[in-house]
């Protein structure tokens, strides 16, 4: 299970409750709290140092007890975990947070029940540790692979003269190709194999065991294995995700309060009154249709075998897109840009060749230090040419609050403000989406020049680049300058004149884009507007003319109109495949995948398991591609303004199946049996159909 602190409301409501937290609890982020912290480090620190002797750690159920010797007295840490119900092919993986004892417990005696752990440390974790980096790092000269939680997040690597190497978690050398970035949750499921290789000779008698790694340049992190029940469990300072020192307080209260109550319903419906009173509504009338909507009904109990037809016709349904969705055919190409490791470079390299102008839409600008990093060279560029940032006001305050899942580098303090800070001292230009009635635009579309687009699902954040699997598509060709123009709508419609200057910008009709030499594929631009949905349309539609296949992966998979055509789907004897994360970031959503796995399992849908959180939105149905911002939820569906892609061509259909579906299948657990639920999973899987 992910440290990351989870929240109800992921997708974007989950930022309204980390604000109306923050409005409603400031005394917990008090200058004691911020004491307290710093107190708890500085003691992990001390007590984990190469030339301290080794704790003695104690294991119950699902609790872990450190007592380490110091000073003539005893200190304790402890930490509890839960355990992840997914099934694995190998080691189940937790991760827990280890907590400062105020008040020191009694040493855990044997006959209770407390099982004492094996400590490698020192000595012995070196010898461990040089037999893992020959093991690990890949046979080819000139290739690496990055494993989070293991040695601090290192890249392990051969040079041109095929030597192992060790680098940090940042770029890697010119001369190396990252072959794989593996999650935490990967690591944590090689490891185990590797210790129980090496420890068998050393302790044949001994199955619990904890792997105490010293870094001084970061915190230790402690990996507990037992061998007997085949679980791993990695061990975090609670400190290190403790936002109390990184910005978090009356600071971001402010923001808060003013993202919700002044800005989204205040100047929001004083600038945009047209829009907000249109967005009222529609929100009425989706949650109306939410609420009249049946349960999943229960179909047959036979399951027809795939049928292995052909596909179905892909110009007969283009046709029907263009009737029935409102939307046309453009032309331009896109190839898909899997994980952070390939998308951020390649941003950063487009943004520093910028001539002419720059344009970020984005639902979340974070404050970490990868997003600091992105807004210091958005505030360079600023100085040679035009830039401009939209972001979602909620999303970002929100997003915000919510620490990552791998500790931040000790030298960064996060801004208080990413719009103050891309503001400081440069000429980006920022505006803000209000959110009147908590809408959001959660679309993540990003421009250069009028050359060059990416979307998918990837905000500006650590998450994505190095935490979380994900896409963006990188888009050239005259279907750029239609993005251009959604842009400048919406900067329009940012901002103080509201849906005036949306007005004029209408008046101004649209760019149009200069002859460029092909070829080009035909694509499809699908968002979710305002009183306007044809990704809903599409989604759907292409799931009841779907003949031979159908590749699901999405990570909030809630709407229960999508899951029923999936079912319906594989009765026809379509072959359907549904990929979902196995620690989902969103700790309800997490539950409801379980309801919603189980359900598709049992009607003969293929449901595979993610190892770590993916984030990818990604639709394949008989070599018709779709792509974007959209969840398959009551949101992105129904909701939110989102922006998507689709296109028939069969040659990114091929790259789309061989490149992600296929490698996403390969990695993921293959559910066989279903998985025990309680009525906790019910409830949460009823309240997720409005998410």
């Amino acid at each position: 299970m992910s440290i990351r602190v989870h929240s109800w409301f992921r997708v974007h409501s989950w930022s309204l409750l980390a604000l109306t937290f923050l409005l409603a609890c400031p005394s917990r982020l008090s200058a004691a709290a911020a004491t307290s912290k710093q107190q708890s480090l500085d003691e992990w620190r001390s007590l984990t140092s190469s030339s301290a002797p080794p704790p003695r750690a104690f294991v119950k159920g699902d609790n872990i007890r450190f007592f380490f010797p110091h000073d003539d007295s005893v200190e304790a840490f402890h930490a509890h975990w839960s355990r992840g119900r997914v099934p694995t092919d190998g080691y189940r993986v937790s991760s827990a947070l280890l907590h400062w004892e105020q008040k020191l417990p009694r040493m855990p005696a044997g006959d209770r029940g407390w099982r004492e752990a094996e400590v490698i440390a020192g000595d012995e974790w070196h010898r461990l540790a040089t037999n893992f980096i020959s093991e690990l790092t890949p046979a080819s000269a000139g290739h690496g692979v990055y494993y989070e939680a293991f040695l601090a997040d290192r890249l392990l690597y051969r040079d041109a003269q095929g030597l192992p190497r060790v680098g940090g978690p940042g770029d890697p050398p010119k001369d190396v190709t990252i072959d794989h970035r593996f999650s935490v949750d990967e690591t944590l499921e090689i490891l185990p194999r590797l210790v129980e290789k090496h420890v068998a000779g050393s302790h044949p008698a001994e199955s619990l065991f904890l792997l105490m790694a010293p870094n001084p340049g970061r915190y230790t992190q402690p990996l507990l294995l037992d061998n007997k029940l085949r679980h791993c469990v990695l061990l975090s300072p609670a400190a290190l995700h403790d936002t109390t020192e990184r910005g978090v307080g009356l600071t971001i209260t402010a923001q808060g309060l003013s993202a919700v109550l002044l800005e989204g319903h205040g100047l929001a419906l004083i600038k945009n009154p047209v829009s907000s009173a249109a967005r009222l509504g529609d929100l009425v009338v989706a949650t109306l249709v939410r609420f009249l909507r049946l349960p999943l009904p229960k179909t047959g109990s036979d399951v027809p075998p795939v049928a292995h037809r052909p596909g179905m016709d892909l110009a007969a349904w283009e046709g029907w897109l263009d009737r029935y969705t409102g939307t046309r055919r453009e032309d331009g190409s896109m190839r898909p840009l899997i994980d952070g490791d390939q998308f951020f470079p390649r941003l950063e390299q487009v943004v520093s060749q910028a001539t002419n102008h720059i344009r970020f839409n984005v639902y979340i600008f974070d404050r970490d230090d990868v997003a600091a990093h992105i807004a210091d060279q958005l505030k360079e560029r600023s100085k040679q040419v035009e830039v401009k940032v939209v972001l979602d006001r909620m999303g970002s305050v929100g997003a915000g609050v919510v620490p990552p899942s791998t500790p931040l580098p000790n030298d960064f303090m996060p801004p208080s403000s990413i719009a103050s800070y891309l503001r400081q001292d440069s000429h980006v230009q920022v505006r803000s989406f209000l959110n009147p009635w908590f809408s959001a635009d959660h679309s993540k579309v990003f421009l250069v020049d009028g050359a060059y687009a990416w979307l998918g699902g990837m905000n500006l954040g650590r998450e994505y680049r190095y935490e979380w699997h994900d896409m963006m598509l990188e888009l050239t060709g005259p279907v750029v300058v239609s993005f251009e123009d959604e842009f400048r709508r919406n900067w329009a419609h940012a901002s103080l004149l509201g849906d005036a200057a949306y007005l004029a910008a209408l008046f101004h009709g649209p760019l149009q884009p200069q002859p460029q030499p092909g070829p080009w594929m035909q694509l499809r631009r699908l968002p979710t507007k305002t009183a306007w949905k044809p990704f809903a349309s599409a989604v759907l539609g292409s799931l009841r003319h779907a003949q031979s296949y159908i590749y699901v992966e999405n990570p909030y998979l809630f709407d229960k109109r999508v899951i029923l055509t999936l079912v319906k789907a594989r009765q026809r004897g379509v072959d359907v495949r549904v990929i979902l994360p196995r620690v989902n970031d969103f700790k309800a959503g997490g539950r409801g995948n379980i309801v919603i796995a189980n359900y598709l399992m049992q009607h003969g849908v293929r449901v595979y398991f993610y190892p770590t959180m993916t984030h990818v939105k990604a639709l394949l149905v008989d070599d018709w591609a779709c792509v974007g911002s959209g969840n398959l939820n009551h949101l992105s569906l129904r909701v939110n303004q989102e922006q998507n892609i689709a296109t028939s061509d069969p040659a990114f259909a091929a790259t789309l199946k061989r490149d992600l579906f296929k490698q996403d299948f390969a990695r993921s657990y293959e559910l066989t049996a279903p998985i025990s639920v309680d009525w906790v999973d019910y409830l949460t899987d009823v309240m997720l159909e409005g998410f």
